[in-house]
Formats: structure tokens, C-alpha cells, sequence
């Protein structure tokens, strides 16, 4: 059966991230499904979002959000049904992915400083929004974006499952990430409380 076409995301389309984040998306689809999902996927996407996911995608590239945005669609549709949970699997693939290798030395600090850094280290990932940390107690602190728009659902979800997984790696327990804040909802930013033990 042909999987119904992923339509455009055309309002992020002037927005950009590193290609780090679609690299992940492509890696978990090989790692958990195989090359024959990888087509079904891509055979979901427009032409030219195909054709450019067809190619070596870099990682210190930037590309489109709204590829990215297709992308975790179609993931979504291909290998989930639908399910939206698909979305925090991808956040936590991303980091195990994204913070191994050269990134490996962010995470053997402790929680607070990894925390600080991804805020400041913000715009070397995506090229829209601004970012802040806030420490709450030992325990627990606040990741504020503010974003000149509603960012998409997935990419807020996969936010989530990033967060939790990186905490967890700098070997915090136990650990929860909830969004308090969220622009889509009607708040003036984006708010992420993230806690541990």
C-alpha cells in the first residue's frame, strides 16, 4: 500500500538547522527499520526534499527546518501510524548520536553546565530563536526559547526526549522533562523543566 504524501512545511522553510538533526532522523531509520523504510519515507516527501535527502547529508550543513519538520511526518507516518510518541524516540536517538564522538566531553560534566552550554550553544544548531537557562536548585532548572514563531509540534517533542536522554548522560536519575511553557499554546515562549536525581 502507497503511504499518503507528506504536504510542504513551507512556513519553516527560512528557518535552518545543522544537518546533525537530519543525519540523527536517517540514522534511526536504518538503525530501527532498515534501508526499504528509508525509501518508503522518502517516497512520502516532495521531489526535492527527496532528492536532496537522497544526497550525503553534512553535518555542520545547514538545511531547512522545514525539511526536518517533513521528515519527522513522515517518520511519524511510515513507522508509527501516526503516533506522535515517535517523536521523543527520535530526541533521545539524536542524542545519543549527536553528543558521542567529538561532542562526548559536554556530557561528562555535571548536569547544570551541560544545561548552560546547550543555551548558549544554541545557534550553532539552528539559526532562528534565542535561548536561555535558569537554575531552579540542585536539582532542577528551566530551558527557555523564545522563537519568532511557533515552532512545530514534533520538534518540541523530539526536544523533550533529547533533553532527558542528555541529562541522563551526564548521570542524572530519574529524570523529567516537561514543557511548562509553550508558544503554541498561547505563552510567550517555550519553556522546558527539566529535573533529576
Amino acid at each position: 500500500m502507497e503511504e499518503k504524501k507528506i504536504g510542504s512545511a513551507e512556513e519553516y522553510s527560512k528557518y535552518h538547522v545543522q544537518g546533525s538533526l537530519i543525519k540523527s532522523r536517517i540514522l534511526y531509520i536504518h538503525v530501527n527499520q532498515g534501508f526499504s523504510a528509508l525509501k518508503k519515507i522518502l517516497a512520502t516527501l516532495p521531489d526535492e526534499v527527496r532528492e536532496q535527502l537522497s544526497k550525503t547529508v553534512y553535518i555542520g550543513e545547514w538545511y531547512p527546518l522545514s525539511m526536518l519538520v517533513m521528515l519527522d511526518q513522515a517518520i511519524a507516518q511510515v513507522l508509527a501510524g501516526g503516533s506522535e510518541r515517535v517523536f521523543e524516540e527520535l530526541g533521545v536517538f539524536s542524542a545519543d548520536v549527536n553528543l558521542s564522538g567529538a561532542y562526548e566531553p559536554l556530557v561528562h560534566q555535571d548536569v547544570h553546565a551541560f544545561l548552560e552550554l546547550t543555551a548558549v550553544l544554541h545557534k550553532q544548531y539552528q539559526d532562528f530563536g534565542e535561548a536561555q537557562y535558569l537554575r531552579l536548585n540542585d536539582n532542577g532548572a528551566l530551558l527557555q526559547f523564545r522563537y519568532p514563531q511557533s515552532p512545530p509540534a514534533s520538534y518540541c517533542k523530539s526536544a523533550i526526549g533529547y533533553l532527558r536522554r542528555a541529562v541522563e548522560l551526564c548521570s542524572g536519575r530519574q529524570v523529567t522533562v516537561r514543557m511548562t511553557g509553550c508558544l503554541r499554546q498561547g505563552d510567550p515562549l517555550c519553556e522546558y523543566r527539566v529535573e533529576w536525581h
